[in-house]
C-alpha cells in the first residue's frame, strides 16, 4: 500500500506549469539525544528537525492549491513516487516527490 499523510506548512508560493501545480510542504518532528526529547538552548523549546517535501498536484486540486502562499497551513495525503532521469551531461538523478490526490486547507 502507497499511502502518505502530511501535515505542515508550504514553504514557498506554489509553481504552475502545464495545468501541473508544484509546491514543497515542510514538516516538523522533534530531535532526539539519547532516545529522548531534549530543549533547544537557544529557543528555550523542544528541538525540532524540520523536512522539506516536494508536493505535485493535477488538474482541478492544483488549482485550488495555486490560489494558496508561502506560510499557509496544509495537510496532504497521496502516494509517493520516486523517479530517475538522465541530466545534460549523461549523470543519473534520482528524484522523490508526492503525487497528491487530497489537501485540505486550515
Amino acid at each position: 500500500m502507497n499511502v502518505v499523510n502530511l501535515a505542515g506548512r508550504i514553504a514557498k508560493d506554489p509553481e504552475i506549469r502545464n495545468n501541473v501545480t508544484t509546491l514543497i510542504v515542510a514538516t516538523d518532528r522533534v530531535k532526539l539525544k539519547d532516545g529522548k526529547t531534549y530543549i533547544d538552548q537557544a529557543t528555550g523549546y523542544t528541538a525540532k528537525s524540520t523536512e522539506f517535501h516536494k508536493v505535485t498536484c493535477f488538474n482541478g486540486l492544483g488549482q485550488a492549491v495555486a490560489t494558496r502562499t508561502k506560510g499557509s497551513v496544509v495537510a496532504v495525503g497521496g502516494a509517493i513516487h520516486y523517479s530517475t532521469w538522465q541530466d545534460r551531461e549523461g549523470i543519473t538523478r534520482y528524484g522523490c516527490e508526492i503525487i497528491a490526490d487530497r489537501i485540505d486547507f486550515f
